[in-house]
């Protein structure tokens, strides 16, 4: 019996919960230094969203004259199709030097107000040190290798939809379809095509460390 794709997203967050579990963090609730508008995310991920906050809520946060001023990380490439690209030894090309951000228009008061299904962007910004005080996070190798995997098999079980900042991927879900032509796809929202995997980006001394993770991805993959 195949699973609901919204389904396989809320297991795989199940599954990077129980990883922090074990994880040396200083995150704790109220600590919203990342909270900021450069999160990215993919279609199902905005469907959770949607699914479950209600449409006033999106609508009243991202009014279109309000987001557009909001200065944001856009990203041109999708995860697997930045590692694609350097498999292949292409210039991924994806640099935004200097990005500004604001402030996530769903923090109230140092809190998420969609916490229970905030994007894999968000779940993943992790650190061992607090960044309020250092003002930068920290972050071991064998961490940054099970975000990226993870990131990955999210991608992948929407190869046929579609990535980008979180801001312009609600925008867009909210919008209706009939109103959108290709050209406002790319010059207005800002959306990018998703792609499977292409190969995991594990180093060779980390494979047996993460094989127990991507087995269990895997076999949540299969269910689709």
């Amino acid at each position: 019996m195949k699973n609901n794709p919204l389904d396989t997203v809320k297991e795989i967050y199940r599954l990077y919960d129980a990883q922090l579990k074990t994880a040396d963090m200083a995150c704790r609730k109220y600590c919203a230094d990342c909270c900021t508008t450069n999160v990215t995310m993919t279609r199902l991920e905005g469907l959770l969203i949607t699914d479950v906050v209600s449409e006033k809520q999106i609508s009243d946060r991202l009014s279109k004259k309000a987001c557009d001023a909001l200065p944001r990380y856009q990203p041109r490439l999708s995860t697997n199709t930045y590692i694609e690209r350097c498999r292949s030894g292409e210039d991924p090309d994806d640099d935004q030097p200097g990005a500004k951000s604001g402030i996530c228009p769903f923090l109230e008061s140092g809190a998420c107000t969609i916490y229970p299904v905030r994007p894999f962007g968000c779940r993943c910004m992790i650190s061992k040190i607090k960044c309020s005080q250092n003002g930068y996070a920290e972050i071991d190798e064998v961490t940054l290798t099970i975000n990226t995997v993870f990131l990955q098999f999210i991608e992948h079980i929407d190869q046929k939809g579609f990535s980008g900042n979180m801001i312009d991927v609600l925008t867009f879900l909210s919008a209706k379809p009939d109103d959108i032509s290709p050209d406002d796809i790319s010059n207005d929202y800002r959306i990018i095509s998703n792609r499977p995997i292409p190969v995991l980006m594990v180093p060779p001394d980390q494979q047996r460390e993460m094989q127990d993770i991507i087995t269990s991805l895997a076999r949540l993959t299969e269910r689709l």
